[in-house]
């Protein structure tokens, strides 16, 4: 079995059979930093030389090409081909490819500089896919041509569409706006599971609860539901004043004031009050990427470590143990499968292939445990057998 994910930005495949982890060339995002270098090169004689140094041009319009905003927005298997998506600052694409990396010939499904694509799934040649302004992506059903037919829409977004097992039929997460007097976007609601039935037209609310979010969801072949349910707006850092912090006020004040100070004398005097300022900013740097962001939980990988480890679990991950993946059965019945998940992906064997964030793990019929490889920030979970 081969396992296909995501990380950074980049696409992998992992061989279980021999234990190969293998990264899948990204062509559209790759010609497209070719592209970029190309305007740079076709532009550096504004940037270097004398004459740019006096004009102060040196730096100016410098952009690094492996810098530049991209994401690939899903994964998934059609026949003997990857189909993968990828936003490019404001344009929307998606491929469709060989699973062979020295392979670069690759096919345009649909590119479209008015929306965006976001997570999708493939059954019998179909997409089930979120489409859409960033803040406002609706579900579409697509073939592999590039034509498509939009169900949802309004004050809404969808995320993680998945195809029923055996029905005509189309499960996602919906979460709705709220507007203030001016008519700008003041809140989001709880994300729920929806149900849009493709032969009726219809959509009905599944799972919702005004004290959590829903995620992920999937259906396997006994019509069982799996979805991720997390806190309302993801797990925050613990707020309020605490004795330390109490105690560490004066320090903290006067490390304030003279970090202005330092700040107003490098901008107007050209000199930093302290020594060492190349060390220091590359400190501060590296400290403000401990802290990421994901769907609405503030992780901070270093403590999580420590506490992982001080619980003795060499598999430990990324999420807060507040995110579970659950399983609900048809009467309703709801049963935790693995806490502290990112994303994950039924094989089809009843099993469930997790991704915490550094690992992947098999969790079997039984809820047995066992760890498949290494993987940092893998989501996106497909396989191919």
């Amino acid at each position: 079995m081969t396992i296909l994910y995501s990380s950074e930005n980049k696409i992998f495949s992992y061989d279980e059979s021999d234990r190969s982890l293998t990264e899948i060339p990204c062509g559209r995002i790759t010609k497209y930093r070719e592209t970029v270098r190309g305007i740079q090169q076709r532009k550096e004689w504004k940037t270097t030389g004398t004459g740019a140094n006096f004009m102060g041009m040196a730096s100016a319009d410098m952009i690094d090409a492996d810098a530049l905003p991209v994401q690939i927005s899903g994964l998934g298997v059609c026949g003997d081909e990857l189909v993968y998506g990828v936003n490019l600052e404001a344009v929307g694409s998606l491929y469709h490819r060989s699973f062979d990396p020295s392979d670069d010939c690759e096919g345009l499904v649909r590119a479209s500089n008015e929306f965006v694509f976001g997570s999708f799934d493939i059954k019998d040649g179909k997409l089930a896919v979120c489409m859409g302004a960033s803040n406002f992506q609706h579900i579409a059903v697509m073939d592999m041509n590039g034509h498509y037919d939009e169900y949802t829409d309004g004050d809404t977004t969808e995320e993680n569409p998945c195809w029923a097992a055996k029905k005509n039929g189309v499960y996602f997460s919906t979460a709705g706006y709220a507007r203030n007097q001016n008519g700008v976007i003041s809140a989001t609601s709880p994300r729920s599971i929806a149900y849009l039935d493709l032969d009726k037209k219809s959509m009905s609310e599944i799972v919702s609860d005004e004290s959590y979010d829903y995620l992920h969801v999937r259906q396997d072949t006994n019509g069982d539901l799996y979805y991720i349910r997390q806190p309302y707006g993801g797990e925050k850092p613990q707020g309020g004043i605490t004795f330390k912090d109490i105690i560490l006020f004066p320090y903290r004040l006067i490390k304030g004031i003279f970090g202005f100070l330092n700040f107003f004398t490098t901008i107007f005097g050209g000199e930093s009050l302290k020594t060492g300022g190349a060390a220091n900013g590359a400190k501060f740097k590296q400290r403000s990427q401990k802290e990421m962001i994901i769907e609405g939980n503030v992780i901070n990988a270093e403590k999580l470590d420590k506490i992982n480890e001080a619980n003795g679990d060499k598999h430990g991950g990324i999420m807060p143990a507040s995110r579970v993946l659950i399983k609900r059965t048809a009467d309703g019945s709801e049963e935790i499968i693995k806490k502290g998940v990112l994303d994950y992906i039924l094989d089809g064997d009843g099993n469930v292939i997790v991704s915490n964030g550094r690992h992947l793990l098999r969790i079997d019929r039984d809820g047995n445990e066992t760890h498949i490889a290494k993987a940092k920030l893998a989501v996106n979970l497909n396989i191919v057998k």
